[in-house]
């Protein structure tokens, strides 16, 4: 079982790599060739490091149970990207991306940490790498979607959807550790393995098809604006 979600992880990595770098090949703007080039990384990047555990590759026995700790190299390197998605559609000001990007690097880092260090303690290191993601959460939801919302006044409701997603996707990975045989044994490798492959495939190939739709929604709203504007003119 465990396998076999790792080959469909590579697949449908590799199949969104491909759909994002033709995008980014034939795209009609430069916003949406970076959109597609960052897409096209994210998917990328994740390919290659799902068929290195596919290989049997970035697993080693640790605390008694086998650990892919290659997953958070996939992690580490792919969601400063997707977070550089959500900064790029928001035109978001240099000091919220340093800080959504400093969050997310000490969560994973610490999250790392949790899943290599023995029980009890994993849990310190757990509920530390949550108080990580909390500030993530803030970041979001305050000072990035304001400013991403003031930025376009007429998009407020695409920013909304957008934001949710990703929150909704991305709280679901801390719920998965806690209730892995990293935390509290409630279910198997295989079944975890499973989680993580369903929400990797959905925060980085669903969350990049919906980041496409969130740019053509902006580019409709500014096409609306400036015709109202020039019937007015």
């Amino acid at each position: 079982m465990t396998q076999a979600w790792l080959w469909i992880g590579v697949i449908s990595m590799a199949l969104g790599s491909v759909f994002f770098g033709f995008g980014a090949h034939n795209a009609k703007s430069e916003r949406w060739k970076i959109l597609h080039t960052l897409n096209f990384f994210i998917c990328l990047i994740a390919a290659g490091l799902y068929l290195a555990m596919a290989l049997g590759l970035g697993v080693n026995i640790i605390n008694d149970r086998p650990t892919y700790w290659v997953r958070f190299l996939t992690w580490f390197f792919s969601t400063p990207l997707l977070l550089l998605d959500l900064t790029f559609l928001g035109r978001t000001s240099l000091p919220i991306t340093g800080s959504l990007l400093g969050a997310n690097a000490y969560m994973l880092a610490t999250g790392f940490v949790a899943t290599v260090t023995p029980k009890p303690m994993s849990y310190i290191w757990y509920v530390t790498s949550c108080a990580a993601y909390l500030a993530i959460v803030y970041l979001l939801v305050k000072p990035y979607r304001v400013e991403a919302e003031r930025q376009h006044p007429r998009a407020k409701q695409a920013f909304r959807k957008l934001v949710t997603v990703h929150l909704v996707l991305w709280t679901l990975y801390p719920i998965v550790w806690i209730l892995s045989p990293e935390g509290f044994r409630a279910f198997g490798q295989g079944s975890e393995t499973m989680f993580y492959t369903l929400l990797d495939i959905a925060s980085k190939v669903g969350f990049g098809f919906l980041s496409l739709n969130t740019l053509h929604t902006l580019e409709q709203t500014r096409e609306s604006v400036r015709e109202t504007l020039m019937a007015n003119g």
